[in-house]
């Protein structure tokens, strides 16, 4: 897929916009140097917006779904693909609230299904939840259920979560995750923001671009 079809298809209807973006910039599409040549292009404002907020370390469609929750609906926003531990990067979360010690993960249903090592899988799992929470961190898991075809429940999740784990004034240790390289050391602007960011989506943003009308969370 090209950076101009991948930015087109971000002009779209808000089910794709976000899962194309992510997409894109993890493959290294330049998907900013394309917009100068869409200028009169429908949507393209909507398609800016979604382009400065798209991330490459976002790996499915159900981490990106999972991660606009945030966006849509105010939250702090998490750090995607963070990794924690106790003495170095141990273990790496979908996403991650440093300030409220708590992260969430994505789960799709063909991790389990078909698979004769579903059971080896489920007690890695168990393991692996019990190191986290050893670290003081609580975990959200979620799965399509949750975001499609609307997102509330998980947004009644992610509110929960935030009522359990207050604000701390110290953040837990964690590291960034770059594409090819792995964890790092984070700089001071990989920080997220304690609070919410403030983002507003775009105008027309819920618009009927994809023949499916403005339903609130069901786009």
């Amino acid at each position: 897929m090209s950076g101009q079809s991948s930015t087109w298809l971000v002009t779209r209807g808000c089910r794709t916009r976000f899962v194309v973006a992510d997409e894109a910039v993890r493959r290294g599409l330049d998907l900013a140097g394309v917009l100068p040549h869409m200028r009169r292009w429908a949507g393209v404002g909507r398609a800016a917006w979604v382009v400065e907020q798209a991330e490459a370390t976002v790996e499915s469609p159900l981490e990106t779904l999972g991660r606009f929750v945030f966006i849509e609906s105010g939250f702090p926003m998490p750090i995607t693909n963070a990794w924690v531990g106790r003495d170095g990067p141990e273990w790496r979360l979908d996403g991650l609230l440093p300030w409220h010690w708590w992260g969430y993960e994505g789960d799709g249903a063909l991790k389990y299904d078909s698979r004769e090592d579903a059971s080896k899988i489920v007690r890695e799992q168990q393991e692996r939840e019990f190191q986290l929470r050893r670290l003081g961190l609580d975990l959200l898991r979620y799965g399509w259920p949750d975001v499609y075809p609307s997102r509330e429940p998980l947004v009644t999740k992610v509110r929960a979560m935030f009522g359990d784990c207050p604000l701390r004034p110290k953040a837990i240790k964690w590291w960034k995750d770059v594409p090819g390289r792995g964890p790092v050391d984070p700089k001071p602007e990989d920080w997220p923001l304690p609070c919410p960011p403030g983002l507003v989506l775009p105008a027309g943003w819920l618009h009927d671009l994809d023949g499916l009308g403005p339903t609130r969370h069901d786009c």
